[in-house]
């Protein structure tokens, strides 16, 4: 046999592989261009629109903020002068009560001469915020006098009441004599404009840097919005502008802003890293719709070699011949080329099959997929070990009246269709079927591969119960539409140690589990007819995960060979999970009958197990 080397030589240049390369080549340098061209024009209009939207932006949010804030103020000082015309203390408080009426954002005004008043809402929304209120006033006093003093001052609300609002200190005379009044209101009309774009963020503050007013984003200030927006107007002097300004971590920003009333600022950003997503979409899709055209190319190419490679194809039928176990084909390299050096590796490839068929006899005796690859590894303990597993027994009830009633093909198409539903659940929460007894169903958690604990494994044996429970709730109602009676089925579940290993004879082994809790397991399952339930679980795996799961109790049940009485629980739901809550939900959902347990007459031939009282 020649050497791979020399192989190589003789096949270093396909002509297959020659067309790809260079249609690859040309698709790759057009690629390469045209995105450089996209990228280039695309980021110039993307940067301009971003600065128009920007602007248009803060203009809408600077008109809304200052009529706002206008509106509140006049509002407030109307209430204020009608109050002063009443001296009558019941007639204010409906003034008031108007007031709040006809201004639903208001949460409080307050003057020296009416005192502070809260709006019934803020009541309603914060109870006992009336005193929140007055000691705000009181630790924020200086800027009560600031406004007295002609100066309006407007403070950041938010953290009082839990949603964007402000408060506004304006000068207010009586008589001659100057002092300040304040109203309290939300904003949130104002935060519905601002997060109408995706990309811009719009925010008031003042003349300090300090954010009155935001659009909610609660990360917006670690992202270095306020911090570059804060940066420019400590340092302008213009009323309003656009421009790019950076932030400590060199993040780059577009910042329009406009001065308002009472010394407030309209603010809107974008990051520059934002304006530019649109232009990396743009090239990431030209790169793929570019992919896309070199792998068509690709096929093409494929396609027009095969005119001049047909020869390899047909030894490449031969091939398959040979894995559909077709030895009998004799070839030989005619060629020195790539017919010649597949032919080449048909004596190899004989020799894979021959090994693989003697590995599919052995693992013919295997039955469980995870069994048989473990089994493949030398993962397999020979001998049986021990395990702590949670064990699974389900029974269809009336089984035999049914299938009576069946032809032996029906009975078989039944079968099969309700053991591919019920094993579905068992592989979905990583569960091994250890056999099939007529229509019962023996599974296993816990081996020969667990989920990591005891508890784990008995959890995932409870869920895969419950989806059997939905799963056979689906297929009863087809069979009922279908004219067919429902099935009902019970589920037995215990945990415990058990011995798993291979049990058989030499020409044929069986993985399984043996021991006294898989016992307890299948007389679990047979105590689901006398309590007309559909899963129960004993107190064995009740200990391991009963505090997830919404159970009901069952009488104690004396099984053959046990002292004590083994505590036994119906399955009724998942904790925190909609859907039936008490087992008699379950009866009716399933189609059961509800029962007396004092009155449950167990099975007195086998004489298993009888009810503690």
């Amino acid at each position: 046999m020649e050497t791979q080397n020399e192989e190589k030589q003789r096949v270093k240049y396909p002509i297959g592989l020659k067309l790809i390369l260079i249609v690859a080549t040309l698709v790759l340098l057009v690629l390469g261009l045209s995105t450089a061209l996209v990228v280039y024009m695309v980021s110039r209009d993307s940067e301009t629109k971003a600065k128009d939207t920007n602007l248009t932006l803060n203009e809408v949010t600077a008109q809304t903020v200052e009529s706002l804030v206008v509106t509140m103020q006049n509002n407030a000082l109307g209430f204020f002068n009608n109050s002063l015309l009443s001296r009558n203390k019941d007639s204010v408080n409906e003034m008031f009560d108007d007031y709040c009426f006809r201004n639903p954002e208001v949460w409080f005004v307050q003057a020296p001469e009416i005192g502070l008043k809260v709006s019934p809402q803020s009541e309603i929304y914060k109870p006992g915020v009336t005193k929140v209120f007055e000691n705000w006033l009181k630790e924020n006093k200086s800027y009560s006098e600031k406004a007295a003093a002609g100066e309006i001052q407007i403070l950041n609300l938010s953290q009082v009441m839990g949603q964007s609002s402000i408060c506004i200190f304006f000068p207010y005379e009586v008589n001659g004599k100057k002092q300040s009044a304040s109203v309290g209101f939300n904003t949130l009309k104002v935060v519905e404009i601002m997060t109408n774009s995706s990309q811009n963020i719009s925010f008031i503050m003042n003349g300090d840097g300090q954010v009155l007013i935001s659009s909610g984003i609660e990360n917006t200030a670690e992202e270095g919005y306020f911090q570059a927006a804060s940066s420019v107007l400590k340092n302008t002097r213009m009323d309003s502008a656009q421009l790019k300004n950076e932030d400590e971590s060199g993040k780059a920003w577009y910042i329009s802003y406009k001065k308002l009333a009472g010394g407030m600022y309209s603010v809107t950003c974008i990051s520059e890293e934002k304006i530019f997503q649109t232009v990396n979409k743009t090239a990431y899709r030209i790169v793929l719709i570019s992919m896309a055209i070199l792998f068509l190319s690709i096929l093409l190419i494929r396609h027009f070699s095969k005119t001049l490679t047909r020869p390899i194809h047909s030894l490449v039928g031969a091939a398959r011949q040979i894995e559909e176990g077709n030895y009998n084909i004799d070839l030989k390299a005619k060629t020195r080329d790539e017919i010649g050096l597949l032919t080449n590796r048909f004596v190899s490839m004989s020799n894979g099959l021959a090994e693989r068929e003697r590995l599919k006899d052995s693992m013919s005796r295997f039955t469980n997929k995870a069994i048989a690859e473990k089994a493949m590894r030398g993962e397999l303990a020979l001998g049986g070990e021990n395990r702590e597993c949670t064990i699974f027994f389900s029974d269809i009830r009336s089984f035999t009246a049914m299938s009576e009633k069946l032809t032996p093909q029906e009975v078989v198409e039944f079968l099969n269709e309700y053991m591919t539903k019920m094993v579905s659940c068992v592989v979905r929460t990583h569960g091994t079927v250890d056999k099939y007894i007529g229509d019962a169903i023996m599974a296993v958690w816990g081996a020969p591969d667990s989920a990591g604990s005891a508890a784990a494994d008995a959890w995932n044996a409870v869920v895969g119960a419950l989806m059997m429970r939905t799963e056979l709730y689906q297929l009863n109602k087809k069979r009922r539409a279908a004219g067919k009676d429902p099935i009902k089925i019970g589920c037995g579940i215990n945990s415990g140690s058990v011995v798993a290993g291979q049990i058989g004879s030499d020409l044929r082994m069986e993985y399984t589990v043996i021991g006294d809790a898989v016992n307890l397991a299948s007389r679990t399952e047979a105590l689901n007819k006398p309590f007309q339930t559909d899963i129960l679980i004993t107190e064995n795996t009740y200990n391991l995960i009963g505090d997830r799961l919404v159970v009901e109790e069952m009488p104690g049940v004396h099984v053959k060979g046990k002292e004590n009485a083994i505590k036994m629980y119906a399955v009724i739901n998942i904790k925190g999970v909609k859907g039936v809550q008490t087992l008699n939900e379950v009866r009716g959902l399933l189609g059961y009958h509800e029962i007396d347990k004092s009155q449950v007459n167990t099975d007195e031939e086998e004489k298993k197990y009888k009810i503690e009282q």
